[in-house]
């Protein structure tokens, strides 16, 4: 065996027998360096070097680095529909449309699909039935399961959607993209950038989705209402009495120091009316300020 002395860059020769089974010690016959030869670490036969990898979790499947994730979209075609799903893709995640329930439970189950976003009130087969149906099937326990839209058609004010129905979340028709890139993030920690955003206190971010489920309550209850006061200019003085009921139950629900310090509920309402105005606006259609 030839080795080269890192001492004076001396080469030199020595006699060993390969491949070595314990440590052989030579001298550089020009500086009297003395080098250790040790031999290679050993694998269990079984196991080839290259198949070595990072232990995982128990009960997890680690996932090829280039490897997308598939996530489905159950939604009547519409603006939303599309934001989400670009969101989304931002994020990583290979997406699916779907307009019907049956069609989108179909995929789900055929692909294992990890993250599915369903309309509450979908055509065919409801939203919250397919909830109801992942969440029962033990082969789909790593999917995670977001609802749309309000559920409070029966009991006003009052429902909490996220227990509802086994979903992991509820999204409302007016989220912000970083709020739904922080609720993705959260169902899936492991995504890129997931540990990088700091979390709001949680009787904050309590109060701003509390503000806008009144908000999307308001909307289903009023449709037509708020249709015209958007188109008129005159929301806020043509809800007047549904934007009062929302205020008193938001007020009784957020504690007096958040209250104090934020104006969810005003802040959402303005950027509901604004967002309904530049549609409006971009369709050509003509109104008053609201």
């Amino acid at each position: 065996m030839e080795l080269t002395c890192k001492q004076c860059s001396s080469t030199f020769r020595v006699s060993v027998v390969t491949p070595l089974t314990e440590p052989v010690r030579a001298a550089c016959p020009v500086c009297q360096k003395v080098v250790v030869l040790r031999p290679a670490p050993a694998f269990p036969s079984a196991v080839r070097p290259e198949a070595v990898r990072p232990r995982t979790a128990p009960g997890t499947t680690p996932r090829p680095a280039t490897a997308k994730r598939t996530a489905v979209i159950a939604d009547e075609p519409r603006e939303f529909r599309t934001f989400l799903g670009k969101e989304l893709g931002r994020l990583g995640f290979d997406v699916h449309y779907f307009d019907t329930g049956d069609a989108a439970l179909d995929f789900v189950r055929k692909m294992q699909t990890e993250l599915v976003i369903l309309n509450v009130y979908l055509k065919g087969k409801l939203g919250v039935e397919i909830s109801e149906e992942i969440k029962k099937d033990p082969t789909l326990s790593r999917t995670r399961v977001v609802l749309i839209g309000a559920l409070f058609r029966a009991n006003r004010f009052r429902a909490n959607p996220t227990n509802l129905y086994g979903a992991d979340e509820y999204i409302e028709e007016q989220i912000p993209a970083k709020e739904l890139h922080e609720i993705v993030r959260d169902l899936f920690p492991d995504l890129p950038g997931a540990h990088e955003k700091g979390h709001e206190p949680k009787e904050l971010d309590e109060a701003k989705r509390l503000a806008r489920l009144i908000l999307s309550d308001i909307i289903i209850y009023n449709a037509e209402k708020v249709e015209r006061g958007i188109r008129d200019g005159n929301f806020f003085e043509l809800l007047k009495t549904e934007i009062a009921d929302g205020r008193e139950y938001y007020e009784s629900r957020v504690p007096f120091q958040v209250r104090q310090q934020t104006e969810y509920f005003n802040e959402t309402l303005q950027q509901f009316v604004q967002m309904k105005r530049e549609e409006l606006d971009r369709l050509g259609v003509s109104g008053g300020g609201a």
